[in-house]
């Protein structure tokens, strides 16, 4: 009897459809989680990239580079998208986190005997904030790289 019952249990297609979407169900979710968790990597690291950019840009066109004030300005340039500092373009990251390093390299394209140009390099180091599905797993947030360079060129900024 026993027996029976599990052989009709066992045949039975009521409820096939419940169970083989209870076994696909979290594989689709893992998918999709992934998939926005690294679209929204890709919009910070493209925000921090744009900072960058901007900072390099202003540094390289400014009266001198080596000038701290002006530095100070293309870090809140960087990391808020104005000079006057405000919003951080991504949530944590902070002006101690953008580096700048002006240095004179040997150019001999320019003459004969060489002539030393300044070049403006503006980089960061952030653990990117996850939406918290690395964690779930148990990864690490990713880390992000970041660095731009320009050749000074001087303004009038």
């Amino acid at each position: 009897m026993i027996l029976h019952s599990l052989k009709s249990i066992w045949r039975n297609e009521h409820g096939s459809a419940l169970l083989e979407g209870a076994i696909v169900l979290p594989i689709f979710l893992t998918l999709v989680c992934g998939v926005y968790e690294f679209g929204f990597y890709l919009y910070q690291r493209q925000m921090i990239a744009a900072g960058i950019r901007d900072a390099t840009r202003y540094l390289a066109l400014t009266d001198n580079p080596n000038n701290l004030a002006y530095q100070v300005n293309a870090r809140n340039l960087a990391v808020t998208g104005s000079i006057a500092g405000g919003t951080a373009r991504v949530q944590g990251w902070s002006t101690d986190d953008v580096t700048v390093d002006v240095s004179m390299v040997n150019n001999p394209a320019i003459s004969s005997s060489g002539a030393m140009v300044q070049i403006v390099t503006v980089s960061t180091h952030f653990a990117d904030p996850s939406l918290g599905f690395l964690g779930l797993l148990r990864l690490s947030a990713p880390v992000i790289h970041e660095s731009h360079q320009e050749r000074y060129v001087g303004g009038s900024f």
